[in-house]
């Protein structure tokens, strides 16, 4: 009998869909390549998932060279918080209300 997947629920922040709505069409389309991939519970290499230091609240993923997901999963939900430029991921590294 062959495994069935299992998808985690998704919510996206305002400040997520603010972000997103700023990328340009060929950066929405691997973003949404990377936001199904992490939905599915996959990881491939490219996305090289990992938290963001010091607190590891939050955890980021890579879309490109320049851009990250930046997220967190709770239970059996995925929450998107954000799409940064690489050098913005620190704005993350805390969590919130210790900024």
């Amino acid at each position: 009998m062959a495994r069935r997947q299992t998808f985690l629920n998704a919510a996206w922040s305002e400040r997520w869909k603010e972000s997103y709505a700023e990328l340009t069409a060929e950066r929405q389309a691997s973003c949404d390549r990377a936001a199904i991939a992490l939905i599915k519970r996959e990881s491939p290499p490219g996305l090289r998932i990992k938290p963001i230091q010091p607190e590891k609240y939050y955890l980021e993923a890579r879309i490109s060279s320049g851009d990250r997901i930046v997220f967190r999963i709770e239970a059996e939900t995925i929450y998107f918080v954000d799409v940064v430029k690489h050098d913005d991921i620190d704005r993350y590294s805390r969590r919130p209300g210790k900024r």
